[in-house]
C-alpha cells in the first residue's frame, strides 16, 4: 500500500505521478529549484515550497516551507483556504487537490477505489455526420426553392449549396485544428456533426417559435427569436470547445458565458436607451396554415376599438415629444 503525489492538469487529469517511498524518513521535496524531487515551472512557487512526508500515525503530511503563497485547498466558486499543512489518511475515499502557486497537486493512496474502465465507443460518427450534412443541404435547397417559385430565371442551387457545405466544413476544420493542437486528436466528423445538429436545431426552434406565435397570437415568441439564436450558437461553441480542448474548457467557459451575456444584453440595453422598449418586434407578422390557429380571430369592430383606444396614448406621446423639441430649440436660441 503506497502513497502517490500527482501533478494535475487544469482539467484534473494526471500530468505526472510519483510514489512516496515506504521508508520512515522518506520525503518528496516540491519547488521551483532543479534539485527538488518534483520541479514545478511556476513563478508563483518558491524554490523550496513544500515537502511531503509519511507519518505512520496520521498518514501523509504535506508541509509548507514558509513560502509566500503557501498551500491552498479549493473550496468553491474559485475561493480557496490557506493551510500550513495538509494531512491525508488511507481511510479518506477521495484524493485531495492542493494548489501551489498556479500548479495543482493531488494525493492518492493505492487502497482507494479506482474509477471503472470506460468502454471504447463503437459508434461510427462519420455516417451520422454525413447524414446530418445532407439534411442541412436538403433544407437549404427547400428554402431556395420556396424563395424562387415565382422567378423565371435559373436559381443557383449548386453555388449556394456548395457554399454552405464549404462554410460548415471550414467551421469544423477550425475546431479540428484546435483539437489537434491542444488534445492531439482532430475529430473532424464529430465537429461536423455538432455544427449540423446546431443548424437543424436552430431551424426547428425558429419554426416552433413562429408556429406558437401564430397559433396563440402571442408576441413574445417572436421577440425572443434572436436571443434563442444566440443561445444555440453559445451551446454549439460549448460543445466544440469541450470536445476540442477539455483541458482549458474550465477557463474558456467563462469567456463563452460572457460573450453570450453581452450578445443578448447589449442590444436590449441599446434598444431601451434609444426607444425605451426592449425590442422592435411589436406585431405578429407570421402567417401559417389557418388550421393551426388555436384562438378566435379578432373581428374588424374589435380591431377598430383597440385602435381608437391607442389614439389618446399616441397623441400624448406626440405632445411630449413636441415639448422636448421646443425646449431644445429655446436652449439653442438662448445659446446664440
Amino acid at each position: 500500500m503506497s502513497w502517490y503525489l500527482e501533478h494535475l492538469n487544469r482539467d484534473g487529469s494526471v500530468h505526472q505521478r510519483m510514489m512516496l517511498p515506504d521508508a520512515p524518513d522518506a520525503a518528496i521535496r516540491i519547488g521551483r529549484a532543479l534539485d527538488n524531487d518534483l520541479v514545478l515551472d511556476d513563478l508563483h512557487c518558491a524554490p523550496y515550497h513544500a515537502v511531503l512526508r509519511h507519518d505512520k500515525a496520521q498518514g501523509v503530511i504535506l508541509h509548507d516551507l514558509n513560502s509566500i503563497n503557501g498551500l491552498r485547498i479549493p473550496v468553491r466558486f474559485g475561493r480557496s483556504q490557506r493551510r500550513s499543512a495538509v494531512i491525508c489518511t488511507p481511510k479518506r475515499p477521495h484524493k485531495t487537490r492542493i494548489q501551489i502557486g498556479n500548479s495543482s497537486l493531488g494525493l492518492r493512496h493505492s487502497q482507494w477505489e479506482m474509477k471503472p474502465e470506460k468502454p471504447l465507443s463503437t459508434l461510427m460518427i462519420w455516417p451520422l455526420a454525413l447524414v446530418a450534412l445532407c439534411m442541412v443541404l436538403l433544407h437549404e435547397a427547400w428554402t431556395i426553392w420556396l424563395g424562387a417559385v415565382h422567378i423565371d430565371n435559373n436559381t443557383p442551387y449548386l453555388a449556394k449549396l456548395s457554399g454552405l457545405a464549404a462554410v460548415l466544413a471550414i467551421w469544423s476544420i477550425g475546431y479540428s485544428l484546435l483539437g489537434r493542437v491542444f488534445g492531439g486528436v482532430d475529430r473532424f466528423f464529430n465537429h461536423l456533426l455538432i455544427v449540423c445538429i446546431a443548424y437543424l436545431s436552430e431551424v426547428f426552434l425558429q419554426m416552433v417559435l413562429e408556429q406558437v406565435a401564430f397559433s396563440f397570437n402571442w408576441l413574445w415568441p417572436l421577440q425572443i427569436q434572436n436571443h434563442a439564436t444566440v443561445i444555440v450558437i453559445a451551446l454549439t461553441a460549448r460543445a466544440h470547445l469541450r470536445l476540442a480542448d477539455p483541458r482549458h474548457w474550465p477557463v474558456m467557459r467563462w469567456g463563452v458565458g460572457l460573450a453570450t451575456f453581452l450578445a443578448i444584453g447589449v442590444p436590449i440595453g441599446q434598444m431601451w436607451m434609444t426607444n425605451q422598449r426592449l425590442t422592435n418586434t411589436q406585431l405578429v407578422d407570421v402567417v401559417q396554415h389557418p388550421m393551426t390557429l388555436l384562438v378566435e380571430p379578432t373581428s374588424m369592430k374589435e380591431f377598430m376599438l383597440n385602435v381608437q383606444g391607442l389614439q389618446p396614448k399616441a397623441d400624448a406621446q406626440r405632445k411630449a415629444d413636441a415639448g422636448k423639441d421646443d425646449q431644445v430649440d429655446d436652449f439653442l436660441i438662448d445659446e446664440d
